[in-house]
């Protein structure tokens, strides 16, 4: 193993640079290669026009993997030798098949302040310098030729109204609108959809240009087997209307033969964020059935990949206890990074200051109740606050997952006299632990009046831990 590919991961797992692309294939950090593999393979058999939604939640790992199909599509037929090794399985028919897909990515939450989807998406592809140098490939594409073809989308946009400048000239259309005639009126919408046609001729033919720039003989039966695949990701972390406008845009104007969309998202967001722009009640699920015409599903990647191969809690003394909260709360990829990193930032450690019991129910604090609290305020601010504010409810959750987790040795260490039947024990331990809880947050009821502590054979709980814990939080917000 080439260590120094491991060290990138660990300075910044999540940056989905080329370097931590090729390392996550090398390593099959996520054990997904296989999958990527059997992607790529279905959409070089499939024929455009076509969109497809590659759903997954939040922090799936949908940004790498759509990284790794672009990396291995631009790889296939190398003479590296790892991309030999990757791509053995693979006959010459489907490597050829493969080597016809020229691949796109636009990060469409990166670009959601321009003004318009499709020439924002354009123009990315006129500005790609690997569409424009792809490897194997001894023509290059002419910058010019597509700017130009830039411009006549550009100059067409206008005229309906897509573009910043058409703003002036929808202005100036309105402000003589009284003085229209009907014959006008239609002129101007026969205008306005000729200029629509025109804009459709113009993106396909650009989507023509590229391809043939890829064609080594010129031939049409080799034309006809280049195809575009673009790859749109963060749509679902998009401005609302961004999003819809895109969706609506690709239908439009970008539906073409031998052009695939495939388009990123978490779909049950993006369903909410077409609701946002049409209404609580519109059908979400029915109007994204118009645009997309093949669902697929990434699965989520297992936790015992990540916590094995990128060593998140390796070393700590409460490993097993972060990695039961992470399951518990089931943390996408992306959030148990952030648990991680919240995590490291706000750690409290053992006080050698305490002694006896009363440095016990301090162990018992840092290791089990603040780890909890920090994963409650990441996932969830409203059970976090109930949580801290000495919630029945909230506590006794607290308490019912917690006995689960602890060992037998731990629980004789913190709670020696509940040593009873099975069922008996478990009950008597979440009133104990939620008796605790109550100490914590502040209930004068069960505090002993001169010191402000709760004690049991076991340990000892003070008022000032809870402050402690709770201070130890402030300043981090989701």
């Amino acid at each position: 193993m080439d260590n120094s590919k491991v060290k990138v991961w660990s300075k910044n797992i999540q940056d989905a640079s080329n370097e931590n692309i090729l390392s996550s294939l090398q390593e099959d950090s996520f054990q997904r290669n296989w999958l990527v593999m059997n992607f790529v393979r279905q959409i070089s058999n499939a024929q455009g026009p076509l969109s497809i939604s590659l759903d997954g939640p939040w922090g799936s790992g949908k940004t790498f993997f759509v990284k790794q199909a672009k990396m291995l599509i631009e790889n296939v037929g190398s003479d590296d030798e790892f991309w030999k090794k990757f791509c053995v399985d693979l006959d010459k028919e489907e490597v050829a098949r493969i080597h016809d897909i020229i691949p796109v990515y636009y990060d469409a939450w990166q670009n959601d302040n321009d003004t318009d989807p499709i020439l924002s998406v354009i123009y990315s592809i006129v500005e790609n310098e690997e569409i424009k140098a792809r490897a194997g490939i001894p023509k290059k594409i002419d910058s010019e030729k597509l700017k130009e073809a830039l411009g006549n989308i550009l100059c067409l946009a206008v005229d309906i109204g897509i573009n910043p400048l058409a703003a002036k000239v929808l202005k100036s259309i309105k402000s003589f609108g009284d003085s229209w005639t009907s014959p006008e009126l239609f002129n101007a919408y026969e205008k306005q959809q000729k200029a629509n046609k025109g804009l459709r001729s113009a993106i396909e033919k650009f989507f023509i240009d590229i391809s043939e720039s890829y064609c080594l003989n010129k031939t049409e039966q080799e034309l006809n087997r280049k195809k575009i695949i673009i790859f749109i990701d963060e749509l679902d972390r998009c401005r609302p209307d961004f999003a819809v406008r895109l969706l609506e845009r690709v239908k439009h104007y970008a539906d073409l033969p031998n052009v695939i969309f495939v388009m990123s998202t978490n779909l049950t967001e993006l369903q909410y964020m077409i609701r946002n722009v049409y209404g609580g009640g519109f059908d979400a699920a029915r109007y994204l059935d118009r645009f997309f015409d093949i669902h697929m599903v990434l699965p989520e990647i297992q936790d015992d990949i990540i916590f094995s191969y990128f060593k998140i809690f390796s070393n700590r003394k409460n490993e097993s206890i972060l990695r039961a909260i992470v399951r518990y709360f089931k943390m996408s990829l992306r959030e148990i990074f952030r648990y991680m990193k919240w995590y490291r930032m706000v750690e409290l450690y053992e006080n050698s200051r305490l002694r006896g019991e009363c440095y016990n129910g301090w162990c018992f604090c840092i290791y089990y109740v603040f780890p909890y609290m920090i994963a409650l305020k990441l996932i969830d601010l409203s059970r976090y606050q109930l949580f801290v504010s000495g919630d029945p409810r909230e506590a006794s959750r607290f308490a019912s997952f917690i006995i689960e987790i602890m060992s037998d040795s731990t629980i004789k260490t913190f709670f020696p006299d509940k040593d009873d039947e099975p069922e008996m024990k478990k009950e008597n331990l979440v009133e104990e632990i939620t008796t605790v809880l109550t100490t914590l947050w502040h209930d004068k009821n069960v505090l002993n009046a001169a010191d402000e502590s709760y004690e049991n054979a076991g340990m000892e709980i003070r008022r000032s831990f809870g402050h402690d814990m709770i201070n130890q939080l402030s300043l981090v917000v989701n």
